[in-house]
């Protein structure tokens, strides 16, 4: 599995589960001040309906030769496309605005996404996200989780490896500095992470940072 990221909420995991290549892209945006390149996928989750997250008409069909259109996901339920499982969780923003936290099961390596939170989550929202091995997560304050914030929500899911998102200083976000002095923990920093189940952390929890 390969992840690279977007910029804002938005990344886009590679990955062979089952005889085809499928790419997932998640909240495909649209900004003035940070750019969103055009992305080719199978599958396209958004968290929330806004300018940051619902711009589906910038993802193409991945298999076109197949006359397969990409399966756009903007809510909860439980999805499977070629191969990846998604299990999307209702977890409304503090306005009471709707909102989707995300889990795909790829390869064996469970996936938390948490789109755009902008609060910590009930227990009920943890048990229905279930147990994550990589965790994408909100970090850049504004109108997200802040990293002290951020930080509390990685202790509740309690995942093998964390990834800021919202931290790649367009739109007035934050840089993810600040979660790194939050958890303290061993960083990475990387252009493209691939990764598979084997190549998880055994025991320290690991934040891999995204550099441009």
């Amino acid at each position: 599995m390969q992840i690279a990221y977007n910029g804002l909420g938005s990344f886009t995991i590679t990955a062979k589960p089952m005889q085809a290549d499928v790419t997932l892209v998640t909240n495909p945006f649209t900004s003035p001040n940070t750019k969103f390149k055009s992305q080719v996928a199978s599958l396209v989750v958004s968290s929330h309906d806004g300018d940051d997250a619902n711009n589906f008409k910038a993802v193409e069909p991945e298999h076109p030769e197949d006359h397969k259109k990409v399966f756009n996901i903007p809510h909860a339920g439980e999805y499977e496309v070629g191969g990846v499982a998604v299990a999307g969780v209702d977890a409304t923003r503090k306005d009471g605005t709707a909102h989707t936290i995300y889990r795909f099961d790829i390869e064996g390596v469970k996936v938390g996404f948490l789109g755009a939170l902008d609060r910590t989550l009930s227990e009920k929202e943890v048990e229905g996200l279930g147990p994550i091995d990589i965790l994408i997560v909100p970090a850049g304050g504004k109108n997200v989780l802040t990293a002290s914030q951020a930080a509390e929500v990685v202790a509740q899911i309690e995942p093998r490896m964390v990834i800021p998102s919202y931290v790649d200083g367009g739109d007035d976000y934050g840089m993810p500095d600040a979660l790194k002095r939050e958890l303290g923990c061993p960083t990475e920093e990387v252009n493209k992470l691939k990764i598979v189940k084997s190549g998880l952390p055994e025991e320290d929890m690991k934040l891999v940072i995204f550099t441009k």
